[in-house]
């Protein structure tokens, strides 16, 4: 079975480099690919971000390993010519959407209520591309944006739920559910599932996440929902290789693929779609030949 990851980041080095972005880039990339390979994950989408994995250095790595990795960039909304950038970026190989953080700082829901990504929004609809919403605590605000642009494919981030290590859990954890739950009825909504294990009380496969999960596919379909780890938020940025202190929820890669994919009360045309079908089909991404399927998967 195709397995695409919807949403890791591949940040540029943090730590003194001596030798330039260029080797650095080819180390980190191999690290990701070696851990794709042994989790039995054949591609994985890039998702940019301007203060931790900029856009050039997405490119970059999706230029070297074609097929593998694509990306969604983070583009300036603010810029005079932001329906140009959504053109050329619909146009370049390997980028498949747009994101959107409307989390944080503080000031960003405001932003969007005032119209600030009207022209970023309007573009990407005009060309159909996805756009991904960071959205944790202002999911009300995506059935406005979703209903203004009925043809553009909105893609809600970690369910749009606050997710540890870098944001604390609500309390409940699933306390907003709800609320993703109403725009269900937005057939342009879709959900990303990414992130889930560390809103979790219990130790791996995590069988607490599990209940909220099959409200999430009742409620969309799993044709509208895609499996994602955010892999390197979870269990380290690789910055200098080093991983993220211990914590609730710290999980490994394939625990993070596992979980999911190997609940049984999952059929087995969900299990095609939530773990690549929808994001390729959504983003518009063909599969390509990947080594992954010559090798076995790893449970843990």
């Amino acid at each position: 079975m195709d397995i695409v990851d919807a949403q890791l980041h591949l940040p540029r080095p943090w730590s003194e480099w001596t030798h330039g972005d260029e080797p650095y880039l080819h180390l980190l990339s191999e690290v990701v690919l070696a851990q794709m390979d042994a989790a039995g994950v054949d591609a994985a989408v890039l998702v940019s971000h301007p203060d931790i994995a900029p856009a050039e250095w997405c490119r970059a790595a999706v230029a070297r390993h074609p097929g593998r990795l694509a990306t969604v960039l983070t583009l300036d909304e603010t810029s005079p010519d932001t329906a140009g950038q959504v053109a050329r970026a619909r146009e370049e190989p390997g980028v498949l959407g747009l994101r959107v953080n409307i989390a944080f700082p503080p000031d960003a829901v405001e932003r969007l209520r005032a119209g600030a990504h009207e022209k970023l929004l309007t573009a990407a609809e005009q060309h159909r591309m996805p756009v991904c919403f960071l959205a944790s605590g202002a999911l009300p605000d995506l059935a406005t944006v979703a209903r203004a642009h009925p043809e553009l494919p909105l893609v809600i981030d970690h369910m749009g739920l606050n997710q540890p290590p870098f944001a604390p859990a609500d309390e409940p954890p699933w306390r907003d559910l709800g609320r993703l739950l109403a725009l269900a009825e937005l057939p342009n909504v879709f959900v990303k599932l990414s992130g889930a294990p560390t809103l979790s009380t219990q130790t791996y496969p995590y069988p607490d996440v599990w209940p909220h999960l099959r409200q999430i596919l009742d409620a969309f379909g799993a044709d509208r929902c895609m499996w994602a780890t955010d892999q390197h938020r979870v269990f380290g940025r690789l910055h200098g290789l080093d991983p993220v202190p211990r914590y609730p929820g710290y999980h490994s890669y394939a625990q993070g693929l596992h979980y999911l994919l190997d609940r049984p009360e999952l059929s087995e045309s969900e299990r095609t779609a939530l773990f690549g079908g929808t994001t390729r089909r959504i983003m518009g991404w063909p599969p390509a030949h990947s080594p992954v399927a010559e090798y076995p998967r790893l449970a843990n």
